[in-house]
Order: C-alpha cells, then structure tokens, then sequence
C-alpha cells in the first residue's frame, strides 16, 4: 500500500475535486489495491475522500501491515478461535484470504453462549494454548483479565490504532467504554452491537380499522410506543390468541429474563447498585418494574417462558405476535424473506420505551446486553498475530462488510455502520432501523461487567424469573436477589467491585446519570 501512496492520493484528490465518475474512482482504487469495502466507504463519506481514507482505511490497513508482519515469523501457521455458536457467519467470508494472502489457517471451535465464559476461565487453570482468539460476551472481561488468561490490549491498541474512539467511525458511545474497557484499559475489541430495540408490525399500524379502533378505545394514536405504558395498551390491544397472534413476544425464559426487567428499571432511573455498592434494585422502582411485566405476562407468546433468542426469531419471523423485545439480528432475520416470511417489509422498530419520572419527564435508556468482542489469549502462541486479527476484523470496514452477512448475528456498533452504511447494510437493515439503533445506543447502560459479574447477572435472573413464574411475591424476590448481591460482593471485595463500578458508571448517558444519581457519585 504504501508504495502507492501518492497515487492514491492523487486518486483521492481527484474524486474530492469532481474530476472522476464514482465508477472511475472505484476502478482506479481497486488497480492500486484498495479494498473495495474502503473505497466505498470513504466515497460516501460526507467528509471527503481524502479525509475519509485518512481516518477509516487506516484501521484495517494498519492491522494488515502487523498481520503480514506476525504471520511472516509465526512458527505456527493457524489461530484458533473461541466464538459462540450462530456467530460464524460473520467470520468465514474471511478465511480464503487469511490462507491465501497470509499462510494462516483460521480453525473456529463453536461452544453455546452460555458456555464461552467458563471455557476461558478453565484456560486461565489448565493454560493450554488451545485458543489464540477468545469471543466472550463484555461481561467476561473483568474475571478474564483478573485470572490473568487474556491481555490487556491497551498498549497494542495505543500502538496501533483500531479506531475505536473516532467521533466519525469509532463505536458508539457510550458503548465504546462499558463494552471495550475494564477500569479504563482495553480489554477486548467490540465486534457485536448487542442491544435491545422494540420491533412492530407495520402492517398492523397501518391499518385504517384497527388505527379507529385503538384511537377510540385509548384516546391517542396507534403508533410504536413511546412509554411502557403505551407499549401494555397496544399489546392488550393487539392480542388475538384465537388467531395464534400475541401481544408481543418479549422473554420471560431463564438467562434472558433479568435484561427485561434492568431495561424497565433503569427507565425509572434506578441502577443496580449506589456508589457504595448497595443493592438498589429492591426499591420503590423495582417493584414497580416487576408489577409491569407481571401485567403483561397474560398478552404474551405462550412459548415467551422458554424462549431462546433464536426461536423468539423463528416465532416473530412466522408472525406470531404484534411487538418483540429483541437484539437487531431479529431484525435482520425477521426482515430477510427466507427468516421473516411473515415479517419482511412489515416492520416499524422504535427505540425503547421510556419511562415518565416523578418530576414529569421521560427517561430514556436501554439495555446494552450481551455485547460480543475479540480477546487475545495470554496462551496463544501468537498473540500479535492474534491481535491484528482482532483489529482487521473490527476495523470501520471490515466490519461494515461482515455485519450484513444473515449466517452470523453481529450487528451494528461503529458510528459509519450507521450513519454511512454501505449498500449492504442499508439493504439488510434499512436506514430507519440504522437512524433507531443509533438513537437507542447512545442510552444504553451496560450488563454487569464487573468482578463476579456472571454471579450477579445469574441471581438477580434466577429471582426474576421465580417471580414471573409465581413462586415467590415481587418483594420476596427482589430482598432475596439484595442479599445474593451483598454476598457476592462481600467474596469478591467491595473495594475491588465498587472501583470497577464507578468506571463503569462514570460514562453513562447524562440523562441516565442524573436521574439515577451517578452524576454526583464523582
């Protein structure tokens, strides 16, 4: 690349100065061995091409020039990657040309989610070398790198640049902190925009019948709800079981359960915790928030209890129900014909409800749950190697490339993702739905990404769900979810969590931060 630099630029300037067809540029960019993935990016670019290629190319160029260089003295011609299963669709476009351009085999081992976690702290024991590349959800970050069996990519990042922090074509803040960082050092690299948006019939909206109906039943509009207590009118509204057609399709199932219930709590500006570590989710607030899901359990899909996040898909995809509580793969699947065959081209999606405070204003905020990124283990025989293809996969343009492929489910997370799609991003989620998850991601607050982050995440769920399903009474469950957190945190140390808290914390959205009282925790 850098032999041609001054042809590239000269190409550069040309195109900024309206003397090539956008055809031309893309030929001539190729010829000088340009990706076509920057080429096209930075010829949308509203900053100009040149300023464009400066900031964008320079990410994946930079991690290729390190991969030619670690692969070049690699003794072991492979890296070996830990993904979770259904993400590897994301990752095989690649592999002719890690075998082809570098010599190096790519080898996927595929584990369930919920199983990526403990395989990386058996690593930290048994130390095998077995995985170059780990792909755990941000949760796992903190135990990871206090077990000591990941690195601390800061230095390789100061070194090299990922681009991560870029207003233009960094990730999103502020998942850009809470889902990369660990007491602000670098822990993993985003390669998954994991967050929660609302998805609804279009089709239903637009009906003339039903849009009088409702107006006339609740005295406002039929649209996307704008509250949770707009999003309980329309799904008792929509509910037609008679018909195999539901109210909306949000989980009530083990593991997913807790995220229903943080979405709400936090809209009513409550946290999990105060600045001293203090359980304060068994409040005013998170009874509230229990009494709102137990209303809508009756307007629910009957299968939302045991509901996994691929056959929550399958069911919105055949038309199932009114709304769904989903990350954007949903949209993306119940969008694509082959996945959505009841769905596609009949979707409006929102942000997440709000929540109207006691002085009268709406609280905005969701949930920045799951989160996947890249790890670099501290047992791989080549963590350089290893970490430029963390940097290569994750760069602005690698990734706007990767995301749209329907066999995996990473989605949107960088700012150009969304706000200068490729064609194919367009074409796989819409530029309404890229507008929605731009506008939702800025007010999302982390999962427990924090020591013991699995125990916390894994009590409050197991109380949650007790109560959905009956066996315990709303305050029963949250006083008893309380104390398994004190517990925890008592094991773990305070002093230890509560730092790593803070940090966390500290990068909130502001309305976020003010309503819970983090703005003043300094």
């Amino acid at each position: 690349m850098q032999k041609n630099k001054e042809q590239i630029e000269s190409t550069l300037d040309g195109f900024d100065a309206g003397q090539m067809s956008r055809r031309g540029f893309l030929q001539r960019m190729s010829a000088l061995g340009v990706s076509a993935m920057v080429a096209n990016t930075v010829m949308l670019s509203p900053l100009g091409a040149r300023k464009a290629f400066a900031a964008i190319g320079g990410a994946e160029e930079r991690a290729w020039a390190l991969a030619k260089e670690a692969a070049a003295k690699a003794t072991k011609k492979s890296l070996t990657l830990l993904i979770p299963t259904g993400s590897i669709g994301n990752m095989t476009p690649y592999v002719d040309k890690w075998k082809s351009e570098l010599g190096i085999d790519l080898i996927f081992i595929e584990e369930p989610d919920e199983v990526v976690h403990t395989k990386g702290m058996q690593e930290a024991v048994a130390k095998t070398g077995s995985y170059d590349v780990m792909m755990p959800t941000a949760m796992s970050y903190p135990d990871w790198i206090d077990s000591g069996v990941i690195y601390d990519l800061t230095d390789w990042v100061e070194k090299h640049d990922p681009e991560i922090f870029n207003p233009d074509y960094g990730v999103v803040f502020p998942a850009n902190h809470h889902a990369q960082l660990y007491n602000g050092r670098v822990a993993g690299l985003l390669n998954d925009g994991d967050q929660i948006t609302l998805l609804c019939r279009s089709d239903y909206i637009e009906n003339s019948d039903k849009a009088k109906a409702f107006s006339d039943k609740f005295g406002y509009a039929l649209s996307t709800p704008k509250t949770w207590s707009e999003y309980h009118d329309i799904a008792s509204f929509m509910h037609d079981p008679a018909n195999n057609f539901y109210g909306s399709l949000e989980y009530r199932s083990r593991y997913y359960v807790k995220w229903m219930f943080m979405q709400r709590l936090i809209s009513k500006g409550r946290l999990y915790f105060d600045n001293e570590m203090n359980p304060t989710f068994n409040s005013e607030e998170g009874l509230a928030a229990l009494e709102d899901m137990l209303k809508m359990n009756e307007f629910l899909h009957p299968d939302a209890f045991s509901f996994t996040w691929s056959s929550n898909y399958n069911a919105f995809g055949r038309g199932e129900g009114f709304m769904n509580i989903c990350w954007p793969s949903g949209f993306k699947y119940s969008k694509a014909p082959s996945t959505g065959p009841a769905t596609s081209g009949k979707i409006a999606a929102t942000v997440m409800p709000a929540d109207k405070l006691k002085d009268g204003t709406l609280l905005y905020a969701g949930m920045f749950c799951w989160g996947y990124g890249y790890a670099v283990s501290k047992y791989s025989a080549n963590p350089e190697l290893a970490y430029a293809y963390a940097q290569w996969m994750t760069s602005p343009t690698i990734s706007m490339d990767a995301i749209p492929y329907l066999g995996g489910y990473s989605d949107p997370y960088r700012v150009n993702h969304m706000k200068q799609p490729s064609e194919r991003m367009l074409d796989t989620y819409t530029a309404p739905y890229l507008d929605t998850l731009y506008n939702n991601m800025v007010n999302t607050v982390p999962d427990f990404c924090l020591p013991g982050g699995f125990e916390y995440q894994d009590a409050l769920d197991k109380e949650i769900h007790a109560c959905m399903t009956g066996e315990k009474k709303p305050q029963q469950a949250l006083d008893d979810a309380s104390r398994s957190f004190e517990r925890i945190t008592r094991r773990v140390g305070k002093e230890k969590v509560q730092k790593s808290w803070l940090a966390l914390t500290k990068n909130l959205a502001e309305p976020i931060k003010k309503a819970s009282g983090a703005d003043k925790w300094g």
